[in-house]
């Protein structure tokens, strides 16, 4: 780990960083959203409570990305985040995609797939080849996409990525003190309001190798710091015994939730690097 990393781990730590992120997931202030604030800059097409926003980074894109963010399904998208999908748009030479989905818990999580499933096809009817990257909790909607769409997806990146929504496993909660972003009770209960919204059967077992057939090449990126770790470890399992499905996976050790944020670390450099490069192999074949 970087020694950037580190200082900003003590840092996090000392200023119980933890306490402000859970607070924010709880009490987002969702009337904030930073697309319809300069509507002038994008191409805005509201899709089924939601809107997808074309971004063009780059003059004559070769590809593009449909974007899912983090904030746990309540925080609207942020500054961070856009920057942080227009600096690999840029180096993939991709148009941006949007999915600024409708949020929890004013809306259902049903809801929330429903406004996916139309975003992806209104973007995939593009002479581009569409890839997807996501992270954290944009993780759990861009794997249902793929399990119910195979073939239309190039390649797919997810980033520290949520996906147990109750987080009842043992090994979680006995990392949970070390996490320095990321608060266990805080998610549980908005992983809560995210199952009372769901149809059981149209949500992949993100364990089960058995429905995980023909997602294709996905990279998985996290760190070694995160209490989600041992989810992610079964998500990787099961990729690895799925038909049709590649995982290409890295691990920073130590890394903290959704790292890819802070712009400056070795290993968030490395990472856009490899997503640019994963897109840019794979947009001619």
């Amino acid at each position: 780990m970087s020694f950037m990393a580190k200082r900003l781990i003590n840092k996090f730590r000392s200023e119980d960083y933890k306490k402000s992120v859970a607070h924010s997931f709880l009490k987002p202030n969702q009337k904030i959203n930073i697309f319809r604030q300069n509507e002038s800059e994008y191409k805005i097409r509201p899709v089924k409570n939601g809107q997808v926003v074309t971004i063009e980074p780059i003059a004559n894109p070769t590809s593009q990305i449909l974007y899912f963010h983090g904030g746990a399904f309540t925080v609207p998208m942020n500054e961070d985040q856009l920057e942080m999908i227009t600096r690999i748009a840029t180096e993939s030479a991709s148009r941006i995609q949007v999915a600024d989905f409708p949020l929890l818990p004013g809306h259902s999580a049903d809801e929330i797939l429903t406004f996916s499933q139309s975003a992806l096809e209104l973007v995939t009817d593009s002479e581009l080849r569409t890839f997807i990257v996501a992270d954290s909790a944009g993780a759990k909607i861009a794997l249902q996409l793929l399990v119910n769409n195979p073939g239309k997806i190039a390649g797919t990146s997810l980033i520290s990525p949520w996906l147990d929504m109750q987080l009842t496993d043992p090994e979680i909660a006995a990392r949970a003190d070390n996490d320095i972003l990321l608060d266990l009770p805080t998610l549980q209960k908005i992983g809560g309001w995210f199952d009372e919204g769901t149809t059981a059967e149209q949500w992949v077992d993100f364990t089960d190798a058995s429905q995980l057939k023909n997602i294709g090449d996905i990279q998985i990126f996290y760190g070694g710091n995160e209490m989600l770790v041992p989810s992610d470890l079964k998500f990787i399992k099961a990729l690895q015994s799925a038909d049709g499905t590649n995982p290409i996976v890295t691990e920073y050790r130590d890394g903290y939730h959704d790292y890819t944020l802070w712009f400056k670390l070795s290993e968030t450099k490395k990472t856009f690097k490899r997503i640019a490069e994963f897109i840019k192999d794979r947009r001619d074949v």
